[in-house]
């Protein structure tokens, strides 16, 4: 790493920077330790936070139907949208104890194309219009055409 007035000026092999050790005030041996450019957080789900600003919000859904009604109202408000995003499902804290199925979101949306992620953003439901546009995703380990 090739550091210059404060700024990371380059990040390399250790023989590449070699090329660098001339004219420079200061080398530091790191003994194998690991220096990355930037803050780094090894749990971050950027990509989420940046889709939880547009998409369609259910944290506040109470109970499925009410999830499955706010996917419906989204869906009618957002036309032109070519895949609908949302996030912040949660099926523990509704009554009915379980996420939507496929068919439900299927119905809600009008056929088009749904990406709805869980609180945790670890797990996601989502439409058959959204599995039809994966290639090869009935081929995966896992994957059951009729599953919810």
């Amino acid at each position: 790493m090739v550091v210059e007035r404060g700024t990371i000026a380059w990040v390399g092999s250790e023989g590449a920077a070699d090329s660098f050790a001339d004219g420079v005030d200061e080398i530091i041996q790191l003994d194998g330790a690991l220096v990355t450019p930037a803050f780094t957080d090894a749990h971050v789900h950027t990509t989420a936070t940046g889709l939880a600003l547009t998409g369609l919000d259910l944290t506040g859904a109470r109970t499925l139907a009410d999830a499955l009604e706010r996917v419906r109202a989204f869906a009618a408000a957002h036309p032109a949208d070519r895949v609908l995003l949302g996030h912040g499902w949660d099926a523990a804290r509704w009554p009915e104890g379980r996420p939507p199925s496929r068919a439900e979101l299927d119905e809600a949306t009008g056929g088009r194309p749904l990406y709805l992620t869980r609180i945790d953003v670890h797990s996601a439901v989502v439409t058959t219009a959204l599995l039809d546009r994966v290639p090869g995703v009935s081929d995966l380990a896992g994957h059951h055409a009729d599953a919810p």
